[in-house]
């Protein structure tokens, strides 16, 4: 078992250093047990300071279930949704607690190799109803800017080098190794607050010697060296000892990597036209080897090209130059990689808007230029990033200048706009809908009374004429009928107009008996 693992703490109560953040994650921790949701917490800081360790602990000591995800390993956004996006939305079905998420390396995701991993964080944190811890080594990563301000950050800081100095030597008791204290010291601040490479780099020297003198450092440094490329390189340039070249080729990179980093910085550090020919004369040797090697898949080629980009490219110079040389990364690999970075970006942003236009992406490809041109205008651009759902670093395939923030504020305040009269439509129809409804149930009303009155009147007529014809005649009937007859006919009699002399002479006159013709009958 590796010591870093062995003494690893147990608890909470025997995490070294940043007792502060420890602190206040326990107080997170009983909120979330407790049945008070917090939001997520982001855990920033070097590597080796105890962020990881102490996440896990506070899975182990107050939730039911902890589930770990290395954001840079799962980078796109579908990858990211189904691992954690489901875990931290949906509870344990065995246990009753809460289940912690621990996402690691959050930092590691970048937003135009890994399509939408930044937003698939974002929409978890967003939609998570279990507690949800990340953690960062760069807490100053561009990247970061949209998680912090959704989580609640706490910083972690560098352990100091007696708490460091005081951890080695209880390893070294209880191994019961011999140590000089001023060597542990040394190591305690070479660590440089890394606890976790201070316990690597002990295991490392005990390996080689069960007793630790000052000699012991020198494993760490050639250690140190293997690690970084950039050393073998300068090393190889400045040197001339054979010795001190072999030990720097000692590096665990790709040989093809490494004959590119010397072939790039010869001209940087050689100024003798004669050396430069030479030290790439060396240079063509050692990829024939490489190639030799691939092509009969015999590796013990390997050691002769090590050994001309190496030891040849350091005795082409004839004296070692005392000047500063900056040295700069592979133009190849960067070209290389750039290009690949290029069409992995192409092969995201088509993909996202073939899903928009029912098109094929390598359709959509061939129209990149006209997109192009399209994108150039502000708003447009805004509109078109919307509508495919696309990311700030996928609009960068079509334009390097960003889209200005008072684009969308004016989009944002056209929306609330169109919101607001959306609402008062609404709310005029609903009031034009209620009138109407109104006025019908009137005339409803209406109608229902008039046919109320109407049946009525029916049946007090039908009602009468029914009684009228099943009475019969009595004497006092007939004595008040006849009175009534009467009186209808005085009642007729004075009202009739009175006439005048002339008009009264005239009817008398007609009253007069006329004489009576004699015919033949009369006789």
């Amino acid at each position: 078992m590796k010591w870093v693992e062995k003494y690893a703490p147990k608890s909470l109560g025997e995490v070294l250093g940043n007792a502060k953040a420890k602190a206040e994650i326990e107080v997170w921790a009983k909120k979330w047990a407790d049945g008070n949701p917090q939001k997520p917490l982001l855990l920033m800081g070097s590597p080796g300071i105890g962020k990881t360790t102490m996440a896990h602990l506070v899975g182990k000591e107050y939730f039911s279930e902890t589930i770990e995800v290395n954001a840079s390993d799962k980078r796109s956004y579908d990858i990211l949704k189904r691992t954690i996006g489901e875990a931290a939305q949906t509870r344990s079905l065995f246990n009753s607690g809460y289940k912690l998420i621990i996402m690691d390396e959050v930092d590691g995701i970048s937003g135009r190799d890994d399509s939408g991993g930044v937003r698939a964080i974002n929409e978890t944190i967003k939609n998570a109803k279990q507690p949800l811890i990340m953690m960062a080594n760069d807490p100053y990563s561009k990247r970061l800017t949209s998680i912090k301000s959704k989580c609640k950050a706490i910083k972690f800081t560098k352990i100091h080098t007696n708490t460091i100095n005081a951890q080695l030597k209880r390893i070294c008791d209880y191994e019961d190794i011999k140590y000089d204290p001023d060597v542990l010291k040394q190591l305690s601040k070479q660590s440089n607050g890394d606890l976790r490479s201070a316990i690597t780099s002990l295991e490392a020297i005990v390996d080689s010697s069960k007793v630790i003198t000052a000699d012991s450092l020198d494993v760490i440094s050639q250690k140190d060296g293997e690690q970084n490329v950039f050393d073998t390189v300068r090393t190889v340039l400045k040197s001339k000892t054979p010795a001190h070249v072999i030990d720097a080729m000692r590096v665990d990179t790709q040989p093809q990597f490494l004959i590119e980093l010397i072939a790039e910085n010869i001209p940087r550090e050689y100024e003798r036209v004669d050396e430069i020919a030479k030290a790439y004369e060396m240079v063509a040797l050692a990829d024939l080897n490489l190639a030799r090697a691939f092509r009969t898949q015999d590796y013990t080629y390997w050691k002769y090209a090590f050994l001309f980009m190496g030891r040849g490219v350091a005795a082409a110079k004839a004296k070692t130059y005392k000047k500063f040389a900056r040295y700069t990364n592979s133009t190849v690999y960067g070209k290389l990689s750039k290009s690949r970075k290029n069409k992995n970006l192409i092969e995201s942003v088509t993909s996202k808007m073939s899903k928009r236009l029912h098109t094929s992406p390598l359709e959509l490809q061939k129209q990149i230029p006209f997109y192009t041109v399209m994108f150039q205008d502000n708003e447009r651009a805004y509109d078109f990033k919307e509508y495919f759902k696309l990311e700030d670093d996928d609009v960068k395939l079509f334009r390097s200048r960003k889209i200005p923030a008072s684009i969308e504020k004016k989009r944002i305040k056209e929306l609330q706009k169109l919101q607001k009269e959306e609402e008062k439509a609404i709310q005029k129809a609903k009031k034009e809908a209620l009138k109407k409804e109104k006025e019908a149930s009137k005339v409803e009303d209406i109608a229902s009374m008039d046919e109320y009155i109407s049946d009525e009147t029916d049946d007090k007529l039908k009602t009468a004429k029914k009684s009228m014809a099943n009475s019969k005649t009595t004497p006092e009937n007939e004595s008040i009928e006849k009175k009534s007859d009467t009186t209808d006919k005085k009642s007729k009699k004075s009202s009739k107009p009175k006439k005048s002399n002339n008009e009264s002479k005239t009817v008398k006159e007609d009253k007069k008996p006329k004489s009576k013709q004699t015919t033949l009958f009369d006789f």
